[in-house]
This record gives C-alpha cells, sequence and structure tokens, in this order.
C-alpha cells in the first residue's frame, strides 16, 4: 500500500454558487492570490480555492506534479465536485495540465494564466532556489511586501491590488516553497498537450518578469488543438486581481466552450 503524499494539494475555500471552478495557485500555493477577483467570481461560479501542503520528507522519487494531481482529484471528490472549469496561474499551470490529462472526465476547461509546461532556464532556477533556501524567512516577509508589487503587478498600476497583496497571508518562504521551485526544474509535458481535447484559454502577460509568459503560451497553443491565446499588454506577472481585466466574462466564455454549458 502506497503512502500518502507529503505534499499536497487541500481544499481551502469553497463560496459562491453556480457552474463548478476550481482555482489551482502559483507556487505561493496559499490559494489567495485571487484577492478580489475571488468574489467577482463567487457571484457567477461556485468557485473551489486550493492550496498546497507540505508535510513530512520529499518522497525517494521526488515531489512530482503527477501526485499534486492527484490529491486535486482527492479534493474534487470531498467538495462534490464532478467536473469543473479550472483556473490556474504560473506553478499552477502545470499541475492543472497534468490534472487535464490524467484526469480528462473531471476537466471540463482549462484558463492557464503566465504558466508553462517546460522551464528553459534552469540554471537561473538553480541559482535562486538555492538564494532562497539562505534568506531568513523574516527577509523574505520584509522583501514581498516592500518589492513583491511593484516586481509582480508592474507595469500596470492598480493600488486596490498592491495593498490586497500586501495584506495577503500568503504562505511564505517554507519547506514547501522550496520543494516546489525543484519540482520546476523537471517538468516537461511538450509532447503530451496533444492528447488534450478540452477547451484551453490561455493568458500571456507581455511584461512578465518572472515567467517567460509569452513565448511557453505560444508553444502551448501551438500543441493544443482547442487552445485560444490572449495577450494581456503591459501586464505582469500577477493580473488575476486586476480590476481592470475581465475575468468574469472570460470565464464565462469557456463555460460556453465547454460540455458544462449543456
Amino acid at each position: 500500500m502506497s503512502k500518502a503524499p507529503t505534499h499536497r494539494a487541500e481544499v481551502y475555500g469553497v463560496g459562491g454558487s453556480g457552474p463548478n471552478l476550481v482555482y489551482v495557485p502559483g507556487i505561493d500555493g496559499s490559494g489567495e492570490l485571487l484577492l478580489g477577483t475571488q468574489q467577482k467570481l463567487e457571484a457567477h461560479f461556485r468557485v473551489t480555492r486550493f492550496c498546497y501542503r507540505a508535510n513530512g520528507p520529499v518522497p525517494p522519487e521526488g515531489d512530482t506534479y503527477e501526485s499534486l494531481a492527484a490529491t486535486i482529484i482527492e479534493g474534487f471528490d470531498e467538495a462534490g465536485i464532478e467536473r469543473a472549469l479550472v483556473l490556474a496561474e504560473s506553478f499552477g499551470g502545470a499541475v492543472a495540465v497534468r490534472l487535464a490529462l490524467d484526469f480528462p472526465e473531471r476537466v471540463a476547461a482549462l484558463a492557464i494564466v503566465n504558466s508553462f509546461v517546460y522551464y528553459e532556464d534552469k540554471r537561473r532556477l538553480a541559482i535562486s532556489r538555492t538564494a532562497l533556501s539562505l534568506i531568513p524567512s523574516i527577509a523574505f516577509r520584509a522583501a514581498r511586501f516592500l518589492f513583491s508589487p511593484a516586481l509582480m503587478i508592474a507595469p500596470r498600476r492598480d493600488a486596490k491590488a498592491a495593498r490586497e497583496f500586501r495584506r495577503a497571508p500568503l504562505l511564505g518562504l517554507d519547506d514547501g516553497y522550496i520543494r516546489r521551485m525543484k519540482m520546476i526544474a523537471g517538468v516537461d509535458f511538450r509532447d503530451e498537450l496533444a492528447q488534450l481535447e478540452l477547451p484551453v484559454e490561455l493568458f500571456a502577460s507581455t511584461h512578465d518578469r518572472v515567467v517567460r509568459s509569452v513565448p511557453s503560451a505560444n508553444v502551448m497553443a501551438a500543441r493544443i488543438s482547442n487552445a485560444g491565446l490572449t495577450l494581456l499588454p503591459r501586464a505582469g506577472h500577477v493580473v488575476l486581481p486586476l480590476d481592470d481585466e475581465p475575468w468574469v466574462e472570460r470565464m464565462q466564455a469557456l463555460l460556453t466552450r465547454s460540455d458544462l454549458a449543456n
């Protein structure tokens, strides 16, 4: 009998009513970064937010996207979700792609924001992981408060989103964060993308300083038969909380392309 995974995706919150919309977070793993968009979506959808938890040693085979995807399905069962639209950003985009590949009967459509299924700059990733592992948590939290809105949201100006980002109770620089960074180095689902037959909408910011979002989205769009691509001009890595982005309308449009609309 296999042991329970020590790095899991768990249901963090459920709100609203309507068609099921599942949010898979980025590397911070808190499930908090929808910010004000959460309430907007909950007016039209039953929104289930996931978070990541790392408790226990890394398994011998390492943490895997397959394992995280399987624990999301456990969360589907826990929340009574038979089939859902899935909205995922950054690190969570690859988790959501794995979810759709492994459990196509549970995913009606995908919305992938500023993400990737292959990370080219492994040297930069290794340097970042090493540097972060040496930074005290208190210094990381201070830097996030002072500098992250400018790094993550700019060049767009959204004072409300910046304030909410600073106040959000993110998980911080814990063991799980470093483990997720290590997972990124090994991800490569490019050759499997042609297997996806569900509707997919890709969103990529033109001024993303964290992920090469536009080239990564182009790779995915070229290999997924039923994919659309929306470029977000002058937007940074964090775009879901921005007031001037019509995320409700985009999710409603994706819903009409899925079998959940029938």
